[in-house]
């Protein structure tokens, strides 16, 4: 017997076990810390606690993404753009950013800002 209240998980997730996991769905069962027995409704009751607790502001939800705070100074989370080069170029610019006391995203960005300004 659970104490959860609502389903779980909503339509849209589907919880299954994968083909790497250890637990036998036919024949094992698993409970949890307070010894309920983790059913398929379980898990859906546990999913549908959590969906509540957002939507009744019990559990905080991040407004913005995690990481450094933007280039613009703004609230807006700056634009990501990344590519490939060689190791080698990669350790050269590695190399000249601790040189210049910055980091290799920095000396990346005024470099191309030169080259198109260049343009």
């Amino acid at each position: 017997m659970t104490e959860h209240e609502a389903a779980w998980p909503p339509e849209d997730i589907e919880l299954a076990l994968d083909h790497d996991s250890d637990i036998d769905s036919d024949s094992e069962e698993i409970y949890d810390a307070k010894g309920n027995l983790i059913t398929d409704e379980y898990v859906r009751d546990a999913i549908g606690d959590v969906h509540r607790a957002i939507d009744e502001g019990r559990v905080p939800v991040p407004t913005s993404r995690p990481g450094r705070p933007s280039l613009t100074g703004e609230s807006t989370h700056s634009p990501r753009v990344s590519f490939r080069l060689p190791e080698e170029l990669r350790e050269r610019a590695r190399a000249r950013a601790e040189q210049e006391g910055k980091s290799v995203s920095a000396l990346a960005r005024e470099a191309f800002e030169q080259f198109l300004r260049a343009g």
